[in-house]
């Protein structure tokens, strides 16, 4: 199957579940327009990037503007639970300007979270970082991205997360395939990026920060996992991770019974026992 084949099917699996509510799909708008490149879009990719991107790759672009949201409503003791994603095509995150990461990476977001080194790369880096898929549940601060170095191809895949960045260990197919895997739950994407670096980059990582006698908080508000940011529940990101996983893990059972757990309990209890050391 290619790629918008297999989104379908996940987009299928999603509709069908009678535990889950789909806010928004338009699976069917995208297939009509699956066929169409615009030349201009696809002349400005291969200039920016000075390669010729492969015809089978081009599948990545037949999906743009493709939109799934899912929510999983609260119940007694159940967190809300929410999914999905919205896509930017292949040729659109070649060749457009890089803008999406300005709204986190400004001089305030430095001063209160002190990181030199990326600090002293982020001028250079970020413009290079590109997203190809965002949630599809409103802003949430997290994007896939690619890494765009001329002459380079395949690109360097990378998910940013409110002013952060994480470089992955997959393809970008192989995003797509781990993300219809995890039914591309929020914050899926911390199940595979290694226990270490999230401790290095979230562990003394605060969103919620004071200035001038005011509490401010870096990121989206309104649904409750943003909240306990904004309360002081979470003190860091990487608490802030750490539950997140673990309402996966609880609620995945009863939403997803064919997920196979036993990888994202591993990963669980490693960024727990960091976090305890």
């Amino acid at each position: 199957m290619n790629i918008l084949e297999k989104l379908e099917q996940l987009i299928i699996t999603i509709s069908n579940n009678n535990k889950l509510k789909v806010e928004k799909n338009n699976i069917e708008e995208i297939k009509e327009s699956k066929d169409y490149v615009s030349n201009m879009i696809f002349e400005q990719a291969t200039k920016a990037m000075a390669v010729e991107i492969p015809k089978p790759d081009y599948q990545y672009d037949s999906i743009s503007s493709l939109i799934l949201d899912w929510t999983a409503a609260a119940e007694s003791d159940e967190t809300y639970l929410w999914g999905g994603f919205q896509i930017l095509g292949l040729f659109e995150s070649l060749g457009y300007p890089s803008h999406f990461w300005k709204i986190y990476n400004d001089s305030r977001f430095w001063k209160n979270n002190p990181q030199p080194e990326a600090e002293a790369i982020s001028e250079e880096f970020l413009p290079k970082l590109n997203f190809f898929h965002k949630s599809g549940h409103g802003d949430d601060g997290t994007f896939g991205c690619i890494l765009r170095e001329k002459g380079v191809y395949p690109c360097p895949i990378y998910f940013y997360d409110k002013g952060i960045w994480f470089k992955m260990d997959m393809t970008l197919g192989e995003y797509y395939d781990t993300m219809i895997l995890c039914k591309a739950v929020f914050y899926w994407q911390y199940f595979y990026i290694d226990t270490a670096e999230i401790v290095k980059k979230l562990g003394n990582f605060k969103p919620r920060f004071q200035e001038y006698g005011a509490y401010y908080f870096e990121g989206p508000t309104g649904a409750s996992f943003f909240d306990q940011y904004e309360d002081g529940t979470f003190t860091t990101s990487a608490e802030g991770v750490l539950h997140q996983m673990k309402i996966i893990i609880k609620r995945f059972p009863k939403l997803f019974p064919d997920v196979d757990l036993a990888y994202f309990k591993e990963r669980c209890d490693a960024l727990e026992k960091a976090l305890n050391k």
